[in-house]
Parts: C-alpha cells; structure tokens; sequence
C-alpha cells in the first residue's frame, strides 16, 4: 500500500464573490484560507484519487477538467478520481451562473489547475503507508434544521426560541468516519473525516473554510504542521449547526471554532483507536442513473405570478424563486447522467460519492443496507447535479429546501435512485471482496496440504 497526499491554497482575490447566500456578496478579506485537499491510495490491483475543495459545490465540467488534467501528468485513472467540495458557504465563486451569483471564469479556471497540481503532488508523493479506519460519534454539534410547526406547516431554521415549533421533522448522522494514514514508520500524514453538517456557521463577507477549516488547524496543531487533513461532507442537506432549542451559546463569529474543535476531538480518539495495516483489498466501482428534471407545478407557477405581480411585497429571495419558476416551466423536458461511485477500502470499510446536497435520511438509508460494517458517504461529488435532493416526505411537506430554482429541481425520486445505485455498487465490490478472501484461503489450505503431504510422506 502506497499513499501521497497534498494540500494547496485557493483563496480567490478579495472583491470576489461569496456564494451561498441568497444574497450577492462581495469579499473584502480573508479570516482564514481555502485550501484544496489531495490523496492517492494505491495497490497492487487499484489507485484512487480524491480531490476536496474548500467550496461550495464543484460542476461537472470543472470535475471532468481536473480529472483530464491530472491523468495527464501522472499515471491515474480519470473514472477512479473522486472530485468533492466541503460546502463552505464563505468560500470562491465556483457554482453555476444564477440570478446571484456571477460565473467567474477565471477562478473556475484557477480551481482546476490547482486540483489537478494537488492531485499530481500527492502522486508524486507517494510512500509505503499504513491505513486504518475508525467509527465514532458526535451528536452535540449537528442539528436537524426542518421543524413542523404548531400551524401545520414545515419550516426550515424557524428561529431560536420559537414557541410554535413541535419538533424536527427528521434525524441527524453523528457518524464521525476517521481514516488514519501514517507513513511505515507511524508518523502520521493524514487524517480524512466524514462527518454530515452544512458548513454555512460563519457567514460576512470574508473567506473562510468554516468548521472544516479549523477541524483542519486543531489536527495539525496536535499532530504537525505536516499532516493534511480532507474533510469528506456527509449527507447534510437538511443538517445544520442552529439548536433552536436555544440550550446551545452561539456566537457566530467564533462558533465555527467551538465546532471544529470539538469534532477534532473526536477525530483524534478514533484517529489513536484505529489499528493500521500496510494492505488493502482496495477496489472500485462507479455506475450512472438517469435523473429527470422536474418542472414547476401549477401550483408554484400560479404562486410564482401572484408574487411577480407585486413583488415590493415579498422578500428579495421570493422574488428571484418565482422568476426562476416561470422561466423553467417555460423549458422543455430535461434529463440528467447521474454519476455514483463507491470504493471498497478494506473488507469491513468501504466509501460512496453522491451528487448534490443529500437529505440525511438517504445517508443513513445507504448506510444501514451496505453490507459493509462503516460505510462513508460524501455528497457534492463529482458535478453531475446540484443542490437539494429531498426526501418524497418533504416535497409534499413543503419548507425551503423543496423550492425549485434552477440548480435544485431534482425529479421528486431522484434521492432513492441514488442511494439504491450506491447500495448495489457496494453489494458488488463486497462480492469481489469476499470472493478473492475465499480464493486466499483455498489457495492457503491447498498450500498447507501440499506441505503436509511432503512432510509426513512416509
């Protein structure tokens, strides 16, 4: 088993936008760097690659760019090089033209040079290393931000301390996933966490990696300046970190430390806790479903004129959801090519990259069919579609997250054909795995009958 990784900086210039928001925003500085984040596994029988962007959300295009650039200038696979985004919502410009959000060419351009140059560092960079995998829990940082109210209805982030809040409509993940990389000799050069919370704690108008970014520095500071920390965002779409209870002390402009320490401490535990090998069954699989756009109904076109006809009477981000609505029930039928990968990393662990923002339940969902015993999910992986793919619960119960706009208008199944390609590609890869344990041991036990025949011949 070999392994490389790297890390280089991508803040953009300051006048740059911040997606995210609802609001177009402008940076003015910089609180902490973005970074993006590179490691290559590699065995006898398979190399993969994952590249992780402090940013909101990575396209296709970009994905399939840095994979061809990559490829080129290292011996890597472009089909085996998962391309993900932490979701820092105080982060550069790299999503989709929207009604707020301008493309910026030539950051795009920027990210993919340096995903690439990342990727190509942490392959030249490769050592003999020993793996290990570790499960752990945090349940104090993450909260589900849907609530059904006492009216009925169902309301996303309704405020703390709000008397007419019932209960939240769904579950949490507190899976902490830890993946300790150390060279040959033990010194650690990696850590990779899977963990499922939104990264929107810090919000204003400087960049920032959010809690993965001090998650990041809280690591480094117990295990060198050295280590690089990857940040795999769980399945978060309807997870954020606001405890409407109000039992929580939020202080924005430092939660996101309190945050990322706490999960780092975590992360060290299970880090200390986890048991290394120097080899890996490492395989991989990827696989592609068709996804359907949906389109406005009746019912939110007819809502859509009613607020474009008086719109001084509306909130800014109504406004922009009903032209949004209009101008996409004017659009013929569309479809999607959805990619789905997943990677066996030993017999017991294993990894699946899902597109967009996924509602937890399709985390967990994956997570109790896989048949293997810790199952990562990271979302926002590899472009295919983006923002929020809902549970068929949720449409119907309405809220924010449901809304269409152009990047978020999956058909209403969307979520359940990703999560049930996942769970296929992993049975597949547990399959192979098992088949070549049960090839070794025949293999053993001829050999031991071999030699037992040669000893005691008389």
């Amino acid at each position: 088993m070999k392994c490389g990784l790297s890390e280089l900086v991508i803040t953009p210039p300051l006048g740059s936008e911040i997606p995210g928001a609802g609001v177009r925003r402008l940076s003015t500085g910089v609180k902490d760097d973005l970074y993006v984040k590179a490691f290559v596994l590699e065995t006898e029988r398979q190399t993969m690659a994952f590249v992780v962007l402090d940013a909101i959300d990575v396209r296709r295009q970009e994905v399939e760019a840095i994979r061809q650039r990559a490829a080129g200038m290292t011996g890597l696979t472009p089909e085996w090089i998962g391309v993900s985004a932490t979701h820092a919502h105080t982060s550069g410009p790299t999503i989709r033209t929207t009604y707020v959000t301008a493309q910026d060419d030539a950051y795009l351009q920027f990210i993919v040079e340096r995903s690439a140059d990342a990727l190509v560092m942490a392959w030249n960079k490769r050592q003999p290393a020993r793996i290990g995998f570790a499960l752990g829990k945090e349940e104090t940082i993450a909260y589900n931000r849907r609530f059904r109210m006492k009216d009925g209805t169902v309301r996303t982030n309704p405020g703390v301390g709000n008397p007419d809040i019932v209960g939240p409509t769904g579950p949490i993940d507190p899976d902490v996933a830890v993946i300790r990389i150390d060279d040959a000799n033990g010194k650690p050069l990696g850590i990779v966490t899977n963990y499922a919370c939104h990264a929107d704690v810090v919000g204003g108008l400087e960049y920032n990696g959010d809690f993965p970014g001090e998650l990041s520095r809280s690591l480094k500071r117990m295990y060198g300046e050295s280590l690089v920390s990857v940040f795999f965002q769980g399945a978060s779409g309807n997870v954020n970190h606001i405890d409407v209870s109000g039992r929580s002390r939020f202080v924005r402009e430092t939660h996101y430390i309190k945050m990322g320490r706490i999960l780092a401490g975590e992360v060290i535990r299970q880090r200390e806790r986890a048991q290394t090998a120097d080899t890996l069954p490492l395989l991989a699989d990827r696989g592609f479903v068709t996804m359907n756009y949906r389109k406005p109904t009746e019912a939110e076109v007819a809502k859509a004129r009613e607020v474009l006809a008086a719109p001084e009477r509306y909130p800014q981000t109504e406004v922009r959801l009903a032209e949004q609505a209009l101008e996409l029930a004017e659009r013929a039928d569309e479809q999607a090519e959805v990619e789905i990968q997943a990677m066996a990393l030993d017999k017991d662990t294993a990894l699946v990259a899902l597109p967009a923002e996924m509602f937890v339940e399709f985390g967990l969902d994956v997570k109790a069919r896989s048949p293997f015993a810790m199952t990562i999910v990271n979302e926002l992986s590899n472009g295919s579609v983006s923002g929020y793919v809902c549970t068929p619960e949720a449409y119907a119960q309405g809220g924010y997250e449901n809304r269409i706009r152009h990047y978020s208008r999956h058909e209403i199944g969307a979520g359940q054909l990703f999560a049930d390609k996942a769970v296929e590609l992993l049975q597949q890869l547990k399959r192979q795995i098992s088949a070549a344990a049960e090839k070794r041991s025949r293999a053993a036990k001829c050999k031991l009958y071999a030699y037992r025949r040669r000893r005691y011949r008389p």
